[in-house]
């Protein structure tokens, strides 16, 4: 089994933003709004294969990567789920960029199988997949164009549980509720239209934009 090594939080951003420079550079597409991450796997020369035999009978493998045949495979069921489609695929993305350059190195031609029990969504924390899901997080959601959004909804950070906040509100709405409608609000504004709630509202929280609320696994009760 590989052990993949320590990569920094930075590390990854700037590896995501030197990848959006370049994929824009070279196509002329546009990466200050919608960003095609479809598009882009075929730009790093991979196939995408939607499969829902085998292993993706299982809603909890959502994807796979093959590097020695330049394929990506995806779980059938994400085309449901636009938001998760779409997180998943810039998942795999980041395990092109992060991983693949370590597996050409010591000719290992493993395949990386993606579950969901083992990145931001799980209970598991293996090493790969979450470094695979902080790439995609940054990709699909550059600190500078989230911040740019969240500025037309407030000029500094918001303490969910702030009395002027609560008066925004029922007071009946959970503290979950408010982060999900900011959450919302940056969407819309931000053009951020193949990311989902739960993709935004952890974005938010790891950039310090919201305060009050840990980390999010799913938003299904909402």
């Amino acid at each position: 089994m590989i052990k993949y090594p320590y990569i920094s939080k930075q590390d990854i951003e700037s590896t995501s933003i030197h990848l959006l420079e370049d994929y824009q550079s070279k196509t002329g597409n546009s990466v200050s709004s919608h960003i095609d991450v479809l598009d882009m796997i075929e730009f790093l020369g991979y196939d995408i294969d939607f499969r829902k035999d085998g292993l993706y009978q299982d809603p909890n493998y959502l994807g796979g990567l093959h590097y020695d045949k330049k394929l990506i495979e995806i779980n059938e069921l994400l085309t449901e789920q636009e938001g998760r489609l779409h997180f998943t695929a810039a998942h795999e993305i980041g395990h092109i960029i992060l991983h693949v350059p370590l597996l050409e190195r010591l000719n290992d031609k493993s395949k990386i199988l993606c579950r969901k029990d083992e990145g931001f969504a799980g209970t598991k924390r293996v090493t790969e997949e979450w470094q695979a899901d902080t790439f995609a997080a940054y990709l699909l959601m550059p600190r500078k164009r989230v911040t740019d959004a969240f500025k037309e909804v407030s000029s500094s950070p918001i303490r969910l549980k702030n009395k002027w906040f609560l008066n925004l509100f029922m007071k009946t709405r959970s503290t979950r509720q408010r982060a999900v409608w900011l959450a919302e609000k940056v969407i819309n504004i931000g053009g951020f239209d193949n990311v989902s709630k739960l993709a935004m509202t952890n974005r938010l929280i790891g950039l310090g934009l919201i305060k009050g609320l840990t980390y999010q696994k799913n938003l299904n009760a909402i």
